[in-house]
Formats: C-alpha cells, structure tokens, sequence
C-alpha cells in the first residue's frame, strides 16, 4: 500500500513539473517571438514582421504600413490569460510619416495567442494603425 501510494505520489509530481516546465518554456518562446517581432517593428520593417500575424479570418491578404517609420518601440504592460496561451501585451510604438515629420506616439494594445498546431506564437491584432 506505502509503494502504491509513493507512485501515485511521485507521478503526481513529475507530471505537475512536467506541466510547469511547459509552460515555462512558453513563456520563454513568446519573449523570443515578441522581441523579434518588436524589434523588426522598431526597423519599420513590416514585410518580415508580417511573419508574426496571425493569418486574417477572411483570408485576405494583410497590408502592410506603408510611408512609416517607427522611432522608438516600448512594451509597457504584459499579462498572460487563458492558461498562458494568451498574451495582452500594451506597447507605446512613436513614429513619424514620410510625409510628415512630426512624431506622433500609439499606444497598441496588442493579443497574442499560442497556435498549439504550429507551436508558435502568433499576434492576433495585426498592425497597430498608424
């Protein structure tokens, strides 16, 4: 009966760290996705950032900003929900028209969900509107 119940005992455990560390590396795989997105952002380099949305519902094809140049790319605030396969993430993104130099400064409020098929994460609200 003790050997049983240490079994049940110890799989209880490695199943709970198994678990944990799954979503640890989660974790770690959005920070590496969302630092290489905004860094492709901070470049105004949209055609490579493009690579992060997630595809559109209707199938269309997604614009990409044109005449933007972004200056400067901050995360603000950052939450995970639902179980850590979503991300609400708040980021101030400044930037300038080629048309106009004046900066301007966006807040975005950006959904990132994992695509559990895919294993990657992928950014739900598409480009903020600039």
């Amino acid at each position: 009966m003790k050997r049983t119940l240490w079994a049940v005992f110890l799989g209880g455990i490695l199943i709970a760290g198994c678990a944990s560390s799954f979503d640890f590396r989660r974790e770690e795989d959005f920070e590496d996705s969302a630092k290489r997105y905004g860094r492709l952002i901070r470049w105004s380099d949209f055609e490579n950032a493009k690579a992060y949305l997630a595809p559109a519902p209707s199938g269309t094809d997604t614009p990409l900003p044109t005449n933007v140049r972004v200056t400067d790319y901050e995360v603000k605030q950052m939450a995970y929900a639902e179980g850590k396969r979503q991300v609400v993430q708040v980021v101030d993104i400044s930037y300038y028209l080629t048309k106009d130099p004046r900066i301007k400064t966006l807040k975005d409020q950006q959904v990132w969900e994992f695509d559990s098929d895919r294993s990657v994460w992928l950014l739900k609200t598409g480009f903020p509107n600039f």
